[in-house]
């Protein structure tokens, strides 16, 4: 059992080298240039009740493929439709900078409400939705409150105008890595701030809680 712990170990340190050596040769997030037309988004009244469907992704890395499989049968054991993917091998930087830019695809292709959760987290019961008129519902951050009040590892976004142009901003600061500090998180709070006024937000953390774990069985495991 403990070299068996050991093995499992000293092969996932050797995937992340790995990953981390591939990442240098892929391309940060994409600087936004194509203008969407937004006529008809948020035109479907049908679009903004259907069901959530839970988005993901992470690096064919042999190592978050795997948190990828486990996410997936979770949503499967508690009944949550999921659209979850991989992308190429790339850096840390590189994969938490593209967050935006594939939340944003996702919103415009299934256009119905989707709700993000970082690969590594786990469902442990259904999750809703709140039923007030809201762009987008945040996570209240029980873990680094002091530096990002809102938590990026579950965010639902419904299939606004004012849903889009938030994801649009926040993937505009993304697209650089010197555009603003911090990776995901931090520049998520930023558009938050930023675009103050200029969407409805409400909070998820009701509707979420004791329902998501971040890093199972690892030493770093985290439950909100």
């Amino acid at each position: 059992m403990i070299l068996e712990k050991i093995r499992r170990s000293y092969d996932a340190r050797r995937l992340r080298k790995k990953s981390r050596a591939l990442g240098r040769h892929f391309l940060i997030a994409p600087t936004p240039g194509l203008t969407i037309d937004l006529s008809e988004i948020g035109a479907d009244q049908e679009a903004s009740t259907a069901k959530p469907c839970v988005i993901s992704f992470g690096t064919r890395d042999g190592f978050y493929d795997r948190f990828c499989e486990a996410l997936r049968k979770s949503c499967d054991e508690h009944g949550m439709e999921h659209s979850i993917e991989t992308i190429p091998p790339c850096g840390r930087i590189n994969a938490c900078l593209f967050k935006p830019s594939f939340i944003k695809f996702k919103l415009l292709t299934l256009n119905r409400p989707v709700i993000w959760l970082d690969a590594d987290a786990l469902l442990e019961g259904e999750v809703s939705l709140p039923e007030s008129e809201w762009d987008i519902a945040t996570l209240s951050n029980n873990r680094e409150s002091a530096i990002n009040k809102k938590a990026a590892v579950c965010i639902a976004f419904q299939p606004t105008v004012a849903s889009l142009r938030f994801v649009e901003t926040w993937e505009g600061f993304c697209s650089s890595q010197w555009t603003a500090p911090g990776l995901d998180h931090e520049r998520m709070n930023y558009t938050r701030e930023v675009m103050h006024g200029q969407y409805v937000e409400e909070d998820l953390t009701p509707h979420v809680s004791g329902k998501i774990v971040r890093d199972s069985g690892r030493k770093k495991e985290f439950r909100y």
